[in-house]
């Protein structure tokens, strides 16, 4: 148990929560019993089971966001919305940047990404500036506010591909990223697939070495629950937020088109049925909320993955009071 840690996240989350009332945001306390856990393709979240007095049974889950929920206030009428949220991830999410439950921060507001994208550099000059425990690398800096790269120019400047001969040209694709990675990649993978293999090895670890970084604009097919952009329907409105290489936060302009939500959803679950994954259930409550809400921008933030680039700490385990170790063993666990 690391009783600085702890108390340092206690800091953090009351900053953030003083730093959004005073924004004029409604703080919102979601549900932790849902019908669904989510509906991205490679989250998986804790099921269980709720008995009426009858024995009759109900399928639950642990959320893997309160972004669902969130949007149902938003579609009820709510317009500035926050909460720092306990979330649940599982199969694999252990690690020194990952744990199967942990904090997020998400907010929603009137407009679109590029407004969150505003709020995102408010927010973090603010924390860095009340947050007293800052340790990070020499050279880097909160000052200077946030640097904003689209994908498009993430791939051009690290690896010299053209991604968006990419989207038109798969083979150009396959054989470039072979030849960047100096690997052989399969001849039946997806754009998606070879983008995120490149992305991971050769982009990621260098954004927001110096300063806090927003990478926008990602391609059409990793949407989510985003927009298309409407002035270049090739990407979506979609933006990551990096500092020190480490992923912070995702954010989009998000998606109020009901049917298009519901397409996606049945997409994304043929997707994890090919994968050999239960698929997610759906939300009905959600797809109706969704096309009641006007134009809106939503971001979630990793509560502990910003403690550990404020802090310099290395271990996420460290900000939880008894972390989970999984098959580690309990030698492992003071």
């Amino acid at each position: 148990m690391n009783v600085l840690r702890l108390k340092q996240k206690r800091i953090l989350i009351d900053l953030m929560r003083k730093f959004f009332i005073n924004q004029g945001f409604f703080e919102l306390e979601t549900p932790l019993l849902v019908p669904s856990p989510g509906m991205e393709v490679h989250l998986h979240g804790f099921k269980t089971t709720y008995l009426d007095q009858h024995g009759k049974s109900q399928q639950c889950y642990l959320p893997t966001s309160p972004e669902f929920a969130l949007k149902k206030a938003l579609g009820a009428g709510f317009e500035k919305v926050f909460e720092i949220a306990r979330v649940f991830r599982n199969q694999g999410e252990l690690g020194p940047r990952h744990h199967p439950e942990f904090n997020m921060l998400e907010w929603y507001r009137p407009g679109n990404y590029e407004d969150i994208m505003d709020d995102v550099a408010v927010l973090l000059l603010y924390l860095s500036r009340h947050f007293v425990d800052i340790n990070t690398p020499a050279g880097f800096s909160w000052d200077q506010g946030v640097l904003r790269s689209s994908v498009q120019e993430c791939f051009a400047r690290y690896t010299g591909l053209d991604l968006v001969k990419g989207l038109e040209d798969l083979t150009y694709w396959l054989a470039s990223a072979r030849q960047v990675l100096n690997e052989l990649i399969p001849d039946n993978e997806s754009f998606d697939d070879i983008f995120f293999r490149v992305w991971i090895a050769f982009i990621e670890p260098k954004l927001g070495i110096d300063q806090p970084e927003i990478v926008y604009d990602y391609p059409a097919s990793m949407a989510a629950l985003s927009n298309i952009k409407g002035s270049d329907p090739r990407w979506a409105e979609r933006f990551e937020l990096y500092i020190q290489g480490v992923e912070i936060g995702n954010a989009f302009s998000e998606l109020t088109d009901s049917q298009e939500q519901i397409r996606r959803y049945k997409s994304a679950n043929q997707e994890r049925e090919i994968l050999g994954y239960p698929p997610h259930p759906l939300d009905e409550d959600l797809i109706s909320a969704v096309g009641k809400m006007k134009p809106t921008g939503g971001v979630a933030i990793g509560v502990e993955r910003l403690l550990m680039v404020l802090t310099g700490e290395s271990d996420i385990r460290k900000f939880f009071l008894q972390p989970f170790y999984g098959s580690e063993g309990a030698t492992n666990r003071t």
